[in-house]
């Protein structure tokens, strides 16, 4: 595609809850900007962004895709993005490299909690937003209600309708366009052309309120076009974009349309707004960074002429391209060649060849420049969420705030030759997705692979498959229980052994007595008048330490005690550091047993946002996980629900959340603290260590 100068750039994240239609619409502003022949359709597996292997198979988006069309002059960028949860990164990532955000909502479900998280990401990224309200011919569709949703759940901002529905439901047949002005009906079925009209008589008196409110929306926007609209009550068409276009790229202005992107009814109007009054990364705000390893706030216009900067914003290991780093110029220029600084890892790199992405096709280009969108190809330092800039000009732009896993699986290659292999395609994938966590337990010795749910770690796991040629096995992990005790004991570890020759002397009395939970181990050396010589002191501490890493109970750590060497005697041939370090393991091993010993279990903080119809069974399905709600508030429209929860029960939560709200929950996982399992919960982790034992 033909360069551009800045001011003709738009780049756009599509964004919202799952099936609101983000698909859908990206493929009706491709088509009608003659990017595409004619509109995919998501169920038959043929759109531009829908393109991976697993999005086609499953019929939903799992990864964002980069899209891009020439309108009028102007470059469209269009990141289409996930709307479930379990594909978070993409969102995090996308909303951060774009000048304006579309929400889509579901006309029918309205606000949902993944339209609010949207909102909220784009918020803190301070971009701008406007919304689309998706959806108009379905059953029981309310574009009203979902506007006063929108407005009750997102304050602060003022919501300009630019397009309004005639009719709804099987009804629906067309929008007013409060912006341009008349109706566009599609009076022999949404599958035809419109006609421009008149407005229908019954929406009168609604499209001239609207009307009003956008003029005075516009002029609000400044100073001079207030001054002439407290005088005429009137504005050019040219005065009311400039307003409108100032007030959305500050995000004092979100403006909302309506639509049925499937039919494509309302994209016309939305390509035309985002031509007039969408901003370009020339109208928002400067980036705001800081000096490398500093304090120091840095600036960086959205300018050519400007020292290079950037951020990575995803990572795509393509079988025939090699690693792929999407990036965002924010600032400056750089071509093939240039050596450039990875401002995060601290390393330099030479850029081999730059790409222009069009969903799953790739342009070379010799350049890149600010406000554009492209990729990086095979530069080996760069991850997700770095930042790229001049080696002699550097700056640190924010890095990625990411939730951590809440679903972990315990992972094994399906054939044994295949572990090596399966360790280097799992990295491959967590360069892809940050969200993706691969952790070898050092306690219970098992690969887990954690993911933001059920659909993510299935989609991991497929991909494993069929990209990499890498079967796993799945299962929920072991939990990383503890062991400690409830009171003081004492006891005498002693080792004699005989064997012709020298023979082995070790004999040692300790004591052990419970600390504060968190405290950790002390040892405490009480010998007086040479009962042990001094140097065989370490090797009884290094004995118990190592009981206590494999456990007495149930083979887990021991925490949270002081052990206390008090007494003991010595041979002065015989003993030696072996001899006492068998010895302080014997004595610390009987005290323990002595001590009222018990299983902690892991308590985790869990975080739960659901609409308020939900919250009776959210809370019942949290305590009957033995978890302890903590408290609740309202976050907007929703509520916030925070429990304690044993990890053990938390595992599955993904699932029967999704499965409770219908995919409107969402909740975050961090781990809160250990405390004593209930009886019945220890028994049971005995009891399996035990049997594990014996059959091992």
């Amino acid at each position: 595609m033909a360069k551009v100068e800045i001011e003709k750039i738009r780049n756009i994240a599509l964004v919202g809850h799952g099936d609101a239609g983000k698909t859908a619409l990206a493929e009706d502003l491709l088509f009608r900007a003659g990017a595409l022949p004619r509109r995919g359709r998501v169920e038959e597996g043929n759109t531009a962004s829908d393109f991976d292997e697993e999005e086609v198979k499953r019929g939903f988006s799992v990864s964002a895709a980069l899209l891009a069309a020439t309108h009028e002059g102007h470059r469209l960028n269009l990141l289409d993005i996930p709307g479930s949860a379990d594909f978070i990164a993409d969102l995090v990532a996308g909303v951060r490299v774009v000048d304006l955000a579309v929400l889509v909502l579901n006309a029918v479900a309205g606000v949902e909690v993944g339209t609010e998280r949207a909102w909220r990401e784009a918020a803190a990224s301070r971009v701008a937003r406007a919304v689309v309200i998706n959806k108009m011919d379905r059953e029981r569709a309310n574009f009203d209600e979902t506007l006063r949703q929108a407005r009750e759940a997102w304050e602060g901002v003022q919501f300009v309708v630019m397009t309004y529905p005639v009719g709804a439901e099987a009804s629906f047949r067309g929008y007013l366009d409060v912006a341009a002005g008349g109706a566009q009906l599609w009076e022999g079925g949404l599958s035809g052309e419109p006609t421009a009209g008149e407005v229908p008589e019954d929406l009168a008196d609604k499209h001239r309120e609207l009307s009003r409110a956008l003029l005075e929306a516009a002029a609000e926007q400044e100073d001079e076009l207030m001054e002439k609209y407290f005088d005429t009550e009137e504005l050019s068409a040219e005065e009311i974009a400039r307003g409108l276009r100032r007030g959305i790229a500050a995000g004092k202005i979100v403006p909302v349309f309506c639509a049925d992107a499937y039919d494509g009814v309302g994209g016309a109007a939305l390509l035309r707004s985002v031509v007039r009054f969408f901003p370009s990364p020339a109208d928002v705000p400067e980036r705001l960074g800081l000096e490398p390893g500093g304090t120091k706030e840095l600036e960086r216009p959205a300018a050519a002429a400007a020292p290079l900067s950037g951020f990575v914003f995803k990572t795509v290991n393509d079988p025939f391209a090699g690693k792929l780093s999407y990036v965002r110029l924010y600032s400056g220029k750089v071509k093939g060649d240039d050596q450039v600084l990875d401002v995060t890892a601290d390393a330099k790199f030479k850029v081999s060849a730059l790409v222009e992405i069009n969903g799953k096709q790739q342009k070379p280009v010799s350049e890149l420049s600010a406000g554009e969108l492209g990729a990086v190809v095979k530069a080996d330092p760069l991850r997700t969420g770095d930042t790229i800039a001049a080696p002699g000009d550097p700056i640190q732009y924010p890095e990625l705030v990411l939730p951590e896993p809440v679903m972990p699986y315990a992972i094994s290659p399906r054939s044994k030759g295949d572990e090596d292999k399966l360790i280097s395609s799992l990295t491959k994938l967590t360069e892809e997705d940050p969200t993706f966590h691969i952790e070898r337990n050092a306690e219970t010795k098992e690969l887990v692979a954690s993911g933001m749910g059920e659909q993510h770690l299935q989609v991991m796991f497929s991909k494993l498959d069929s990209r990499f040629g890498v079967a796993v096995d799945a299962k929920l992990p072991r939990v990383a229980y503890r062991e400690t005790i409830r009171k003081a004991a004492k006891a005498q570890g002693r080792y004699k052994k005989q064997t012709g020759g020298r023979g082995q002397f070790g004999d040692v009395w300790v004591e052990i007595t419970p600390l504060e939970r968190g405290a950790g181990f002390e040892f405490v050396n009480k010998i007086f008048g040479g009962a042990i010589p001094t140097k065989f002191v370490p090797s009884v501490e290094k004995g118990i330490v190592e009981a206590m890493a494999g456990g007495v109970l149930a083979g887990y750590p021991v925490v949270d005690l002081e052990c206390k060497l008090y007494d003991g005697s010595f041979h002065t041939v015989d003993s030696s550091d072996m001899a006492f370090k068998i010895a302080g393991s014997l004595g610390f091993k009987k005290a323990f047993e002595e001590a009222s010993p018990t299983v902690l279990e892991p308590i985790v903080e869990v975080t739960v946002r659901v609409p308020a119809d939900y919250m009776g069974g959210v809370t019942g399905d949290l305590s009957g996980k033995r978890g302890r709600v903590m408290g609740m508030e309202p976050a907007g429209i929703f509520q916030e629900v925070k429990a304690l929860v044993p990890q053990a029960e938390i595992f599955r939560f993904a699932s029967d959340l999704r499965s409770m709200t219908g995919g409107k929950g969402s909740f975050e996982v961090r781990f809160s603290h250990y405390e004593e399992a209930p009886p019945d919960v220890a028994q049971k982790v005995i009891a399996e260590a035990k049997k594990e034992k014996e059959e091992g």
